[in-house]
């Protein structure tokens, strides 16, 4: 590359060009890289030597949005990030599966959520109810 190429970007994305040589290998033109993922990399690389920097860095990529193979990705309130409903014919039967076991268990874990509001009051059962409490915190991603 003996000109000057500027990153093209969509204001989520940058693209980042590929040598020559590199874009004849691999047949791809050039990596495309999240400006929020970039904030987030170097609020990691300075937060032992400089928190307050590391904090003002996650702020700023907090006004990005989340990206994933160059398409904008949706998160809930949880952080997870939220699937296209319209995708389902595209998916194999392998993820078809998955989504539907991760859905299932999803749903089985509101429900014990709900049944541990309504068990918390009963003097009976606090210590059981604080146990199942706090093994679901361990596992909670």
């Amino acid at each position: 590359m003996s000109e000057l190429f500027v990153p093209n970007m969509n204001c989520a994305n940058l693209i980042l060009p590929y040598p020559e040589e590199i874009a004849k290998k691999t047949g791809s033109s050039g990596m495309i890289v999240s400006i929020r993922e970039i904030y987030l990399l170097l609020a990691r690389q300075v937060d032992d030597s400089d928190p307050q920097e590391a904090a003002a860095l996650r702020e700023i990529a907090d006004y990005y949005p989340d990206i994933y193979r160059g398409e904008l990705m949706e998160r809930d309130s949880r952080g997870n990030w939220v699937g296209d409903a319209n995708d389902w014919d595209e998916l194999t039967d392998e993820e078809k599966i998955h989504r539907g076991n991760a859905n299932a268990a999803i749903a089985a874990l509101d429900w014990l959520r709900h049944q541990l509001e309504g068990a918390a009051y009963d003097y009976s059962t606090v210590e059981d109810v604080t146990r199942v409490r706090r093994e679901l915190s361990a596992i909670a991603i």
